[in-house]
């Protein structure tokens, strides 16, 4: 039995719908810390998941054994889990339609990072390391790389058949900076939805070196002087904001559940004129991108905000039913054992008409935030807190002297009327992963953002 049967097999047991995905993950990592070796592993993960609705209730079941015993009695256990859930007062569930699509797709790697050899990973790494160590006051390295090989095949009772395989690689080093009594904590990295041409793309030593010295130079530095402040954003950080502030509250499963700032507000005025915010995962490389999802709809470009305007949420097939929409390729999985969920893939703001050097002017005394080292979102609340890597204080229009501790916490619906300023060019931040119960691979971007009223956390 392959899940092609197991399809067939849980529709004759009565599942009104049953999909079954099959998936192999060969990955490889390599961990420095402090120069030294201490991990080189490498291994494949293949197995399956198959998800049934049976009288409107769902039912999954999984396993990594492959064989037909192990299939048949994972149909069995999903359609009996569903018959048990059915009838307990929920909502019966439904789906809305997609084309039934039947394609195979393979996203190669130009340099396959399984045919780099392990001594030569370890290579990079070293010269990671020694690159950010050379920078006076830098200390505790920790260098990684790891890479990705996933294939996918989603076969569902609609009469799709897809099949799909992409290479994920990420190179990075985490460090500290010493001095004047502080510590303070940074990381940098490369990495795309390609192999070890990554290296090529974007010089991972130059952007280490860069973070360190300014890890360095930020220690000592005072804090920012709270209140409300007018800020710019770097491009990473207006990623973040995107994905965080706009990205988590357009997800069609808060809004379903009434847990986002924006229900009901499809068709409003949110934003400034200009402001075009979307999450695509058709982006060549973007480290979020992907050809489907694991509803087997195809990856696309998705509008959220189009010149301020709330004209979009990304759906999955069963709240696109709900909310009487389309899907449009935002369901996702962490892995075969794991249901989809509504997610997203490379979240952007677009780029204005502002030259970046004139982004800055007319701040009489206003802080640069660069780059992200967490925070947290309330998208029922519509509220945002966010730490900066880095920040500097800007003088008549000036980027002058570093601040540290820079936190920026906001209301969305406000911030979004607040955006005085757009850049020209538009950058993508860093890869990453998004956890909401899964963890998923995305990325984030936009150009740099002026934004009048911030509340700055720092020194009072």
């Amino acid at each position: 039995m392959d899940i092609e049967e197991a399809v067939q097999e849980a529709r004759k047991l009565g599942a009104s719908y049953a999909e079954a995905r099959e998936e192999t993950v060969e990955e490889n990592r390599v961990h420095l810390q402090d120069n030294d070796l201490r991990g080189l592993v490498s291994g494949t993960i293949s197995g399956f998941g198959l998800r049934v609705l049976v009288n409107g209730a769902w039912g999954m079941a999984s396993s990594n054994d492959l064989s037909r015993v192990a299939m048949r009695s994972a149909v069995q256990d999903a359609v009996a889990m569903a018959r048990a859930v059915a009838g307990q007062g929920r909502t019966p569930v439904r789906l809305a339609d997609a084309p039934a699509l039947r394609k195979s797709v393979d996203w190669k790697a130009k340099m396959d990072p399984r045919r780099v050899a392990p001594e030569e990973k370890i290579a990079v790494l070293r010269h990671l390391d020694a690159t950010v160590r050379a920078v006076s006051g830098i200390g505790n390295v920790t260098a990684a790389s790891t890479d990705a090989t996933v294939s996918k095949r989603l076969v569902t009772s609609d009469g799709t058949d897809l099949r799909w395989s992409l290479v994920r690689t990420v190179v990075q080093a985490h460090f500290t900076a010493k001095g004047d009594g502080q510590l303070a904590g940074r990381s940098t990295r490369v990495g795309a939805t390609a192999g070890w041409e990554i290296l090529q793309a974007e010089d991972p030593y130059a952007k280490a070196e860069k973070a360190a010295r300014a890890a360095v130079a930020a220690l000592g530095a005072p804090a920012a002087k709270g209140g409300r402040r007018t800020v710019v954003i770097d491009h990473e950080l207006a990623g973040v904001f995107a994905h965080e502030a706009v990205g988590h509250a357009s997800e069609s499963d808060l809004i379903t559940a009434g847990e986002s700032c924006f229900k009901g507000r499809m068709g409003q005025k949110l934003g400034v004129d200009g402001l075009h915010i979307r999450d695509d995962s058709t982006v060549p490389g973007g480290f979020g991108s992907f050809p489907f999802d694991d509803n087997g709809v195809a990856g696309a470009s998705k509008p959220i905000l189009q010149d301020g305007v709330l004209v979009g949420f990304l759906c999955d097939r069963e709240n696109a039913a709900e909310l009487g929409m389309r899907p449009n390729g935002a369901a996702r999985a962490q892995d075969y054992g794991s249901r989809p969920l509504v997610r997203m893939s490379n979240t952007l703001i677009a780029a204005g008409d502002v030259p970046e050097d004139e982004v800055f002017a007319g701040i009489k005394d206003g802080v640069y935030c660069k780059g992200s080292r967490g925070g947290q979102v309330d998208c029922a609340r519509g509220t945002f807190l966010f730490n900066a890597q880095e920040a500097y204080r800007i003088v008549d229009g000036e980027v002058t002297t570093p601040l540290r501790d820079v936190s920026l916490t906001g209301d969305i619906l406000s911030t979004l009327l607040n955006i005085t300023a757009l850049g020209d060019t538009a950058r993508m931040g860093d890869p990453g992963f998004c956890g909401k119960g899964q963890w998923v691979p995305v990325c984030d971007g936009g150009p740099l953002v002026r934004i009048k009223d911030c509340l700055v956390g720092g020194a009072a």
